[in-house]
């Protein structure tokens, strides 16, 4: 039996948001987005046509980690498949913790043609996870930091 897959239709209907950019990893302009299904636009408010052609740096604010970012760049120039999370920030400004998976698309030649990023929010699950650490140990720094950025962004709301 061989079947015939509309592929479009698949990725627009995955629950997990899905990034798709050019290869090139050099700033300031790459690499450039090309595709986003609709879980990635309701996940971060985005419209495709706000994105296209901008960097995956748009999602990018004041408590993304710059670490995860640049090991990010460093695995995918290694040919290597990424793994990480941090805070990203939705088109509202409300920032949000993003997890996420990136690795290149090979073409004939065994030269990336694409890199695909399968992203997730995952604020609930580390909010649930931070207020446990906050049980054990109500001096967590790391729960308390969690905390106070989705209280900055209460706040900076308030105030606006």
């Amino acid at each position: 039996m061989q079947l015939k897959f509309d592929w479009l239709i698949v990725l627009e209907n995955l629950r997990r948001g899905i990034m798709v950019t050019d290869v090139n990893l050099e700033p300031p302009s790459g690499p450039r987005i090309l595709y986003v299904n609709r879980a990635w636009t309701k996940m971060t408010g985005y419209g495709r046509d706000e994105i296209a052609n901008k960097t995956p740096r748009i999602l990018q604010g004041k408590h993304t980690d710059r670490t995860i970012v640049s090991g990010l760049k460093q695995k995918l120039a290694g040919r290597e498949v990424f793994h990480g999370q941090t805070w990203n920030y939705r088109k509202s400004g409300e920032p949000f913790v993003m997890n996420w998976y990136s690795y290149a698309i090979y073409g004939e030649r065994g030269k990336p043609i694409y890199y695909v990023a399968e992203q997730e929010d995952v604020t609930e699950i580390e909010s649930l996870r931070m207020k446990q650490r906050l049980l054990i140990n109500p001096q967590d720094e790391k729960a308390v930091a969690f905390f106070a950025v989705l209280k900055d962004w209460k706040a900076a709301r308030k105030g606006a």
